[in-house]
């Protein structure tokens, strides 16, 4: 099988596995507040990345945690030196793969057979 259609099937099994994730949750809602360009509020469903975030998602997250962590406790000057810190730390990092071509693509290529 292409490897568009393994990201195919990939994408469909998990659209299927939603209920089961979101079934253990006391919240799967999120409330989106949005000012521009005219204030709306709205409920979405939590995406599937907030229960099982990618591998480059983890990675960013742990990234944040640990210089957080290195910056606690530091006195406030201006900018906040904590701030400061996870900013150096965290700059020009990239945690993620290649950029990920669009779902209708996929599904084309997958349609169509072409690898």
């Amino acid at each position: 099988m292409s490897e568009s259609g393994s990201a195919y099937s990939e994408t469909r099994s998990r659209a299927g596995s939603e209920e089961g994730v979101y079934a253990g949750d006391e919240k799967p809602f999120q409330l989106v507040v949005r000012r521009r360009p005219r204030p709306v509020v709205f409920f979405r469903a939590k995406p599937w990345t907030a229960y099982q975030p990618t591998p480059a998602q983890a990675a960013t997250r742990i990234a944040f945690a640990e210089a957080a962590k290195r910056a606690r406790g530091m006195k406030l000057m201006g900018l906040p030196p904590a701030a400061v810190l996870v900013r150096e730390s965290m700059k020009g990092k990239y945690y993620g793969g290649r950029p990920r071509e669009p779902k209708w693509l996929r599904v084309l290529r997958h349609l169509a057979g072409v690898p």
